[in-house]
């Protein structure tokens, strides 16, 4: 990732709801259907952090159940997808885009790369590419 991340900020589109991340671990692109299909995108580009690292400073985003055990949480007034909370995994994900300042983290890896469409293949090419999930780090 590049630069200082350690405190980011970010909204929707609409500017309701606002939020402000601490310690972001990991930045990535997810090729995933579902990703593909609540953004609207042919790749979903998110950065990491624990859960208790992502805080919402102004405004309460619409919840929904995309899987079992797995919400997304959006602004309820523009649609502007925010954060995905697996419940099994210690760690959330923000989406990069609704960052105030995205070009503060880059990606440095590729997930669900199985699912990627065609356009999307060569998208950050160069980077890592996993089939499914990231494999653990030793």
């Amino acid at each position: 990732m590049a630069g200082d991340t350690t405190t980011l900020e970010g909204g929707c589109l609409c500017g309701r709801l606002r939020y402000r991340l601490e310690r972001v671990k990991s930045a990535y692109w997810c090729h995933c259907t579902m990703c593909r299909r609540a953004s609207g995108s042919a790749a979903l580009p998110w950065v990491s952090m624990a859960r208790e690292d992502v805080a919402f400073i102004s405004g309460e985003p619409a919840i929904f159940e995309s899987s079992p055990g797995v919400t997304r949480r959006f602004c309820g007034h523009c649609g502007s997808p925010i954060v995905f909370d697996m419940a099994r995994e210690a760690d959330v994900d923000v989406t990069i885009g609704t960052l105030d300042d995205p070009d503060r983290v880059s990606p440095t890896h590729h997930i669900w790369v199985s699912s990627a469409l065609h356009m999307a293949r060569d998208l950050g090419e160069g980077l890592p590419r996993y089939d499914g999930e990231r494999p653990s780090d030793p």
